[in-house]
């Protein structure tokens, strides 16, 4: 590309000379422009545009320093080296503080021009460069943080200890406040207090959920969820309210509005569980709140959680240590224990109203499958991450049950297969490692630590898969390449010896007795 240059001086002469020496020298500098005084000056910068401006100091009128004084209120961006036909200290000084690219001195020198224009041109493309990184950073910024914010709305579900993260979130999300509370929208028909049409409620919200995604991050400070089925689970954050029936109101009002903007977007209705503030290691609380408020709604669109019987949080903690012991039998491959806390989280769900039985078993698999994806399993034709929710969209709760059991031991099975592959990934490294640098002294230690995987264990795990214990296959592969280097290499014993990782030649010649059955000098006679 071609910068633009715009020179400056009452001089014709000087322009021409500055004009020549341009041409002549850099073919990645078109002068656009021209003028004669301060005022001109600012007037073509304005109209041009340029990216350098060679500027003279004294001129009749506007002055060079305060001609760039003014085009810097326009144009930030532009790089200036001043002419001068002798050194003003003073403007010197004014010049510097302006962020001026370089001072030259009158008469122009051919040499230092064209270096201090490369200059400024060096500087303008590490400037664009940057910018560029920054645009592409903001896009993929914009493109990771629905991710993120679901990452963090995950996080609510799972009840995990996420208290270590609580900051990162806050930094990433920019959120100032100690605390929240969290709603979730729900999208379906009430008819005699069930919710019905579920699956033609999904497919619309899917259609819609950018939409409203997008409404709710313009209108509240607030990390959406995804879309999980029917539902949309939202964190809004909050400073501690000063009047609680206040923010109640406040947050009632709110939730109104998501409602029939939603409905809008839609087309299917819409309804609303508000839980309490609660700081944010304490969310799942407002989530659970927020659910109850949903679950004894009796198809009104808006519930908040004090509107309605509070549950007891005793419940919900055994509830949730469940859940959270749950996913760390199933993270450890242990289907036996898996399938116990499965069942005894079904056990719990008895519990809960019918008609929201198949959500609860709902959410816990979509626990189960984000747990399952973070952990790398490969979607296939059984797990398949892209539209597993349609398989189970309108099965009741002990369909739902069966469903679950059949794809977690499915999973269980593929996570212990990637154990096993993991496993011979690392033998196979440290074998390929050992063939390569048979000729250095090689420890067990040394090799354990290149397959990331502890001695005692790594020694185990090689005499299983090869037969042979790490020693016994270092010495193999060693008296091999030295039966090589002595029938087909014109060294000497001695250099053979020290070639495949022995410095003592009659240990060599004992130990590939032994191994081979002769001597090496034998060997090469036959």
């Amino acid at each position: 590309m071609k910068y633009k240059l715009v020179v400056v001086d009452d001089e014709e002469i000087v322009i021409n000379a500055i004009k020549f020496i341009v041409e002549k020298n850099l073919e990645n500098i078109e002068i656009i422009g021209t003028a004669r005084n301060g005022r001109e000056a600012i007037e073509v910068a304005i109209r041009l545009n340029p990216d350098i401006m060679l500027m003279d100091i004294t001129m009749p009128g506007i002055n060079g320093v305060d001609a760039i004084k003014e085009i810097i209120e326009h144009n930030s961006k532009i790089k200036f080296i001043i002419l001068s036909a002798y050194e003003q200290f003073e403007y010197a000084k004014e010049a510097v503080g302006l962020g001026v690219q370089d001072y030259l001195l009158k008469p122009i020198n051919r040499y230092k021009l064209i270096s201090s224009l490369n200059e400024a041109i060096k500087a303008l493309e590490i400037e664009r460069s940057k910018r560029i990184k920054e645009i592409e950073n903001m896009e993929k910024l914009q493109n990771v943080l629905p991710i993120l914010e679901q990452g963090f709305i995950y996080s609510i579900l799972m009840n995990r200890d996420y208290e270590e993260e609580i900051c990162k979130y806050k930094d990433l999300f920019e959120l100032k406040e100690e605390g929240g509370y969290v709603i979730v929208i729900e999208f379906g028909e009430y008819d005699s207090a069930m919710l019905k049409n579920k699956i033609g409620s999904s497919v619309k919200l899917q259609k819609s959920y950018n939409l409203i995604r997008d409404t709710l991050k313009f209108k509240y400070k607030c990390l959406v969820g995804p879309a999980i089925i029917n539902r949309i689970i939202v964190f809004i954050s909050k400073d501690h309210p000063m009047d609680e029936y206040e923010f109640r109101l406040e947050t009632i009002e709110m939730a109104e509005y998501i409602a029939e903007n939603s409905m809008k977007k839609t087309g299917v209705e819409c309804y609303i569980g508000i839980g309490g503030y609660y700081h944010l290691k304490e969310l799942p609380y407002s989530y659970e709140e927020a659910l109850k408020a949903l679950r004894d709604s009796n198809g009104q669109a808006v519930t908040h959680i004090k509107d309605v019987k509070n549950e007891d949080r005793m419940e919900l903690e055994a509830y949730n240590t469940i859940g959270k012991e749950l996913l760390c039998a199933f993270e450890a491959g242990n289907e036996e224990k898996t399938l116990i806390y499965l069942n005894k989280i079904f056990d719990a769900i008895s519990s809960f109203p019918t008609h929201d039985q198949p959500n609860k078993c709902i959410e816990i698999m979509v626990l189960i499958y984000r747990k399952a994806y973070e952990m790398e399993v490969k979607s296939d034709t059984v797990i398949n991450y892209s539209s597993y929710l349609e398989e189970i969209i309108g099965q009741d709760k002990e369909e739902l049950q069966r469903w679950s059991i059949r794809k977690v031991k499915y999973f269980i099975l593929k996570i212990s297969e990637m154990s096993k592959n993991k496993v011979s990934k690392a033998v196979l490294e440290a074998k390929n490692y050992i063939d390569i640098y048979y000729g250095k002294e090689l420890t067990l230690e040394e090799i354990s630590r290149i397959v990331s995987v502890s001695p005692q264990y790594f020694s185990k795990l090689f005499k299983e898969e090869t037969g042979f214990n790490f020693i016994e296959y270092l010495t193999n592969s060693r008296i091999e390449k030295a039966k090589e280097l002595i029938k087909n290499s014109q060294l000497t014993m001695k250099e053979v010896c020290f070639q495949v990782g022995y410095n003592d030649p009659n240990y060599f010649s004992r130990l590939f007795k032994k191994t081979v059955g002769v001597s090496p000098t034998d060997y090469l006679k036959k």
